[in-house]
């Protein structure tokens, strides 16, 4: 099993295709390559003897099921921040995670005797989270994508067929943290790469002081 986390920098896709093909050709191996579609070069999935598998976000039911995260959404539950998180986190349960590190420093004793600071720490992570989804994923990105976002806001859409935008001229640049493709049975799509960057479009953020008022109006009622 090969793990492909992030690609290098300065480099377009982790240099993986020549090691997994001499694996498997030369070796007999089945090779397993666990990575994001941001990592992974198109010839490695253009063989004709791969098989993907996608790993889909999670839903809220099923996030909210896995037993390490319980403390987390029980207290999330008990503040009504559980909706708010939602709409920023969705369904990673990896990044649930990381917001329980970074509201808790592992001392989950927290969440009784310092309630009302671990609100404000979780509010806090979020803002952190949506201001490097505007910051990072949509401020680095081309002039290209900047212009698909524009689509994405005229429609005020959360997903586009791949071939409609293609059909407008609009090709996706890869590497992208901004975008990826969803293939359905009927469609492939377009969609934006987080729910923090699909909030950060759809609203119309520009800069830090809108990442503000969003997330005043996320938290408006709790």
């Amino acid at each position: 099993m090969i793990r492909v986390p992030e690609r290098e920098s300065g480099e377009p896709y982790a240099q993986v295709t020549p090691a997994v093909r001499d694996l498997a050709d030369s070796y007999g191996l089945r090779v397993v390559v666990d990575g994001s579609p941001n990592s992974l070069p198109p010839t490695l999935l253009a063989t004709k003897r791969e098989t993907v598998f996608a790993v889909e976000p999670m839903s809220k039911e099923e996030v909210e099921s896995i037993p390490e995260l319980k403390g987390l959404i029980d207290f999330l539950k008990s503040r009504n921040l559980d909706d708010p998180v939602w709409k920023v986190l969705g369904g990673s349960p990896a990044d649930y995670l990381k917001l329980e590190e970074a509201i808790t420093d592992n001392d989950l004793s927290l969440y009784d005797t310092v309630s009302d600071e671990v609100v404000n720490r979780v509010k806090d992570h979020l803002h952190y989270v949506l201001t490097k989804a505007l910051t990072k994923n949509i401020g680095n990105c081309s002039a290209n994508i900047r212009a698909i976002i524009d689509e994405f806001r005229k429609a005020k859409a959360i997903k586009i067929p791949k071939m409609e935008l293609l059909a407008r001229g609009f090709v996706l640049d890869y590497p992208n943290k901004v975008f990826r493709e969803v293939d359905t049975m009927k469609d492939s799509y377009i969609v934006p790469s987080s729910p923090a960057v699909s909030l950060i479009i759809t609203e119309n953020i520009q800069n830090g002081e809108g990442v503000c008022e969003l997330r005043d109006k996320l938290f408006k009622t709790t």
